[in-house]
């Protein structure tokens, strides 16, 4: 009898669980919350939300696993330390490496679902920090203290080793240049950028600690352009750098300070369709804009909780409709922004 009441409560609460499921695209990021500047100047940039699990982005758990969690308790998916984030061009499918949760999370809005990536046979990461994302939809993953690079396949389950780890010391960024086919990568403990064909051979290697332009003193994050450029965060020569695809040093802009238009410690780097450079840094607690040739047109953030406020930022990644997410580690979420300002 006790059974027959236990069947028919779970059948009851599956019944209600499917009822409830919802099979919409996913669409959580609306209109603006907020933009800055303020009034009368023109606009720039505005805030369209926030996540730090994927309840935040209208993901619910499978009916099953709903199931499973009513009867074992809920497992939680919220962010701890995200420090890098990525997204498809589309805004469907959004990556966070969180070393916090030893993990890379992945919201998949088309079809509402989360999961946590591991490496084969359930093994976790321990420091994931860089990511990049192909066009055909392969994730590629940095674990620092690994130091090693992993591959996500689209629509494979397990991240799988990439490359040799013998050529790496502590990977970080990561940009992927998908007309030379090759995965670029800042080695922070080796003090140089590296770059990697589809099969994971290093096949070049530029950059070296030291005071000259092109040198490099502990590279954080880098990005690949619409020029097929790379912005290189140079984070204790307090500057951007940029360089040719082959390595070639190109120009520089930044430098130490406790004003707006300094780099004290830069961190994240992106660009938008207009050219607009975006370099987070973590010491000012904020994401600045400058133009292409590094004049500072605004900076948004101070240190705190709300809403366009920042506390040691890291990542930022900026898809093709200049939607822009930045990675908030240690107030443990991810701030979305659109750029809604002029071209220049």
């Amino acid at each position: 009898m006790r059974a027959n009441r236990f069947i028919t409560g779970i059948l009851g609460v599956s019944a209600l669980l499917a009822s409830c499921a919802s099979t919409q695209p996913l669409d959580p990021f609306g209109s603006s919350l907020k933009a800055w500047p303020e009034p009368p100047d023109t606009q720039r940039i505005a805030l369209v939300g926030e996540f730090t699990r994927s309840a935040d982005l209208g993901i619910r758990r499978s009916m099953w696993g709903r199931l499973i969690d009513f009867a074992a308790g809920s497992r939680d998916d919220a962010m701890v330390r995200p420090m890098a984030v990525a997204a498809s061009d589309d805004n469907q499918t959004i990556f966070v490496a969180d070393p916090g949760a030893h993990c890379v999370h992945r919201f998949d809005l088309v079809d509402a679902r989360y999961a946590c990536l591991s490496l084969r046979g359930g093994l976790s990461l321990v420091s994931p920090v860089g990511l990049a994302v192909t066009p055909d939809g392969a994730l590629f993953v940095s674990d620092s203290t690994l130091g090693a690079l992993y591959r996500l396949e689209p629509g494979a389950k397990w991240l799988e080793p990439f490359g040799d780890p013998s050529d790496l010391q502590q990977p970080t960024g990561l940009a992927w240049d998908d007309g030379e086919r090759q995965l670029i990568v800042t080695d922070t403990g080796a003090q140089s950028i590296k770059a990697l064909d589809a099969d994971g051979k290093l096949i070049r290697e530029f950059g070296q600690r030291g005071g000259m332009p092109g040198d490099v003193n502990y590279p954080t994050y880098i990005w690949l352009d619409s020029g097929s450029e790379l912005l290189v965060t140079d984070t204790l020569f307090f500057r951007v750098q940029r360089f040719g695809e082959d390595g070639t040093f190109i120009s520089t802009f930044g430098q130490n300070g406790d004003t707006a238009g300094s780099l004290p410690r830069p961190k994240g780097i992106a660009t938008d369709t207009y050219g607009h450079i975006y370099v987070v840094d973590a010491l000012f607690h904020a994401m600045q804009i400058f133009d292409s040739e590094g004049r500072l047109l605004l900076s948004v953030g101070t240190r705190g909780p709300e809403a366009g406020q920042f506390w040691l930022p890291n990542g930022i990644h900026i898809s093709g409709d200049n939607t822009i997410y930045v990675a908030d580690s240690y107030n443990k979420r991810v701030q979305v922004f659109r750029y809604v300002g002029p071209e220049v």
